[in-house]
């Protein structure tokens, strides 16, 4: 059996049920045991009108990223769908609708762009539904039911996949579309009889834990209620917004409370609030609300007073692309705000590390008493994959604040100058601990003192917890070979899933290329980082922003000058463009 390897999308106009159809193709064959990759991309309009896309990458084994081409197209608007013709490869697959609402004039027509090596598929999809459902609002179900006939896919698993979605909305909406995924099936069944590509296959069902599918967005909120989320504080902003919607449902639950504030600024006001008090708490927002942020984050800094922050990178700068992806953010994550504040930045790669790594930054908040940032952007947060349940590992929810030592002979001072930089910390109503937190630079004590040599100490201080915390903040993580390496590529954020592709194809020809994944931004481990590097004759740095702000951060730790490959698009960078800059450095050609 070859390995299943291909990339389904689905391409219509707002409102037309795209994102919806996207779902249930991904649910459909992750509940056939297939990994699934899929990605949304929808216009920052509240709705009606622009174009939606899903695209699903759909195989036997786990992919980490999305490549341009695309092997089937199911169009639910012509005209919406042209611009994705050049990504057709051959043989490609394409399902339209051959009798649309709307006569589609023929320079729109997508039948008359494509190759003549696409295999076109014209089903009346709106006249399918009318008769299946009494209106064609179910067209998207129509030319679902054509791609798994077509492809042979069993069509319980979508009809579990409708089910699921829609039984929240009663039997009779779930009745309406069952029907129009039917009545696409025995269309295709029956005209296309003579044109079915070969089955789709299937794994056999293993035993273990069931898969799930899981955005990088409900990761993140999973990971938050598991490490114990007590006060949730947000204003609404793409991408960040769904983690909010989540823990509206959930938070409760679980015995906490979330607040919509007025804005960001308040948001992150009341989760210092939060932390002063002893609660874990948490906020989520995205650059322009971050931007707001950061004269409070400081604020944190200074008074030593822990916070999570999730910081849901989108394209900028100002509002920019709210719905594009882009990892621009990471200087004013790791510098923004006045004065020399030093927080801790942390970067998932992938769904898995959302939760986890949402976790562990509850208690490095606590223990480092300070601020972290949870550094992702709207590829990660809005994308899915079909994962096993997460799980939360044996003390990743634990307590690990520092308190003063009940025992101790000498007067509580709140800020005590240590070796690790951390002092004991109390909490409100903890009896015979008094002390005084501003943001206001002060003695141990927490009494304002300007004076040069006590601004010195307390800087340092507040700067050793971040020598301290590399002890608790992930490594870095190497895919290289043994030795040196001709190429050595680094990568961080969601883009470290295309930097693993492509070096993944780099050393299948042959080549001595390795990888570097980054999950620790600041402070970061220099000497893994500079190990790596200089085992590599050049190092690139691939990341999606135009400044190469993680290369600025790291390029130094090289003898020589590192290559950068930035890319702006508002879209993820696929595997083939590093692997062609790899081949480029190297003086190969793509054959």
């Amino acid at each position: 059996m070859s390995k299943l390897d291909i990339t389904v999308e689905v391409c219509g106009m707002a409102g037309d049920g795209t994102i919806a159809a996207g779902g249930l193709i991904n649910e459909g064959m992750s509940r056939g045991g297939l990994s699934v990759l899929a990605f949304d991309s929808y216009p920052a309009e509240i709705r009606g009108f622009g174009r939606c896309v899903t695209r699903s990458r759909i195989g036997h084994e786990r992919r980490t990223a999305l490549e341009e081409h695309t092997h089937v197209l199911i169009s639910l608007n012509d005209e919406q769908s042209l611009s994705r013709v050049p990504f057709l490869t051959d043989l490609s697959a394409v399902f339209f609708d051959n009798r649309p609402p709307a006569p589609v004039p023929e320079e729109s027509s997508l039948a008359a762009h494509v190759e003549p090596t696409t295999a076109l598929f014209g089903m009346p999809f709106s006249d399918l539904a009318a008769q299946a459902a009494g209106s064609d609002r179910g067209r998207n179900l129509v030319a679902l039911g054509g791609f798994a006939a077509v492809f042979q896919v069993p069509s319980e698993l979508f009809q579990q996949a409708i089910v699921k979605k829609f039984k929240s909305k009663g039997q009779k909406v779930v009745e309406s579309n069952v029907r129009c995924f039917q009545a696409g099936y025995a269309y295709a069944q029956e005209r296309f009889s003579e044109r079915l590509r070969d089955p789709i296959s299937f794994p056999p069902r293993k035993e273990g834990p069931d898969i799930v599918m899981l955005s990088g967005n409900t990761a993140i909120a999973e990971g938050a209620l598991d490490a114990g989320l007590h006060l949730y504080f947000g204003y609404p902003i793409t991408p960040a917004t769904p983690i909010m919607e989540y823990l509206a449902k959930k938070l409760p639950e679980r015995g906490g409370r979330l607040m919509q504030m007025e804005d960001e600024i308040a948001s992150i006001g009341a989760v210092l609030g939060g932390f002063f008090a002893g609660k874990r708490s948490m906020t989520a927002t995205s650059g322009p609300g971050f931007a707001l942020m950061t004269e409070l984050i400081t604020h944190g800094v200074m008074s030593e007073t822990p916070a999570v922050i999730v910081d849901a990178q989108r394209g900028g700068p100002a509002t920019g692309l709210p719905t594009k992806t882009e990892q621009s953010d990471l200087h004013a994550a790791v510098f923004g705000g006045p004065g020399d504040s030093a927080r801790i930045v942390i970067a998932p790669t992938d769904v898995l590390e959302c939760y986890h790594l949402t976790m562990k930054s509850f208690q490095l908040a606590e223990k480092y008493q300070i601020p972290v940032i949870v550094l992702t952007d709207f590829f990660l947060d809005n994308r899915v994959e079909s994962v096993p349940p997460p799980v939360a590992g044996d003390g990743d929810g634990k307590d690990m604040t520092v308190y003063p030592d009940p025992d101790a002979k000498e007067p509580y001072r709140r800020f005590k100058i240590t070796e690790s930089g951390v002092s004991p910390r109390a909490l409100p109503g903890m009896e015979g601990y008094i002390f005084t937190a501003t943001g206001l630079e002060h003695t141990e004590k927490g009494l304002p003192d300007y004076t040069p040599e006590n601004h010195s100490k307390m800087t340092e201080k507040r700067y050793r917890k971040l020598r301290s915390a590399l002890e608790d903040l992930p490594s870095p993580v190497e895919q290289a070979p043994v030795g040196r390496m001709d190429l050595g590529v680094v990568g961080w954020g969601s883009n470290f899933g295309s930097v693993h592709e492509a070096v993944n194809r780099a050393c299948e020809r042959g080549l001595k290329v390795g990888a570097l994944k980054l999950t620790s931004i600041y402070p970061y481990h220099e000497d893994a980082i500079r190990d790596f590097m200089s085992r590599c004759d050049e190092v690139l740095i691939a990341e999606l922003n135009f400044e190469g702000q993680l290369a600025n951060l790291i390029g130094h730790l090289h003898r020589k000058e590192v290559i950068r490959l930035n890319r702006v698009t508002g879209l993820p960078m696929p595997p083939s463009v590093i692997y062609k800059k790899i081949l480029e450095i190297l003086g190969e050609t793509d054959s």
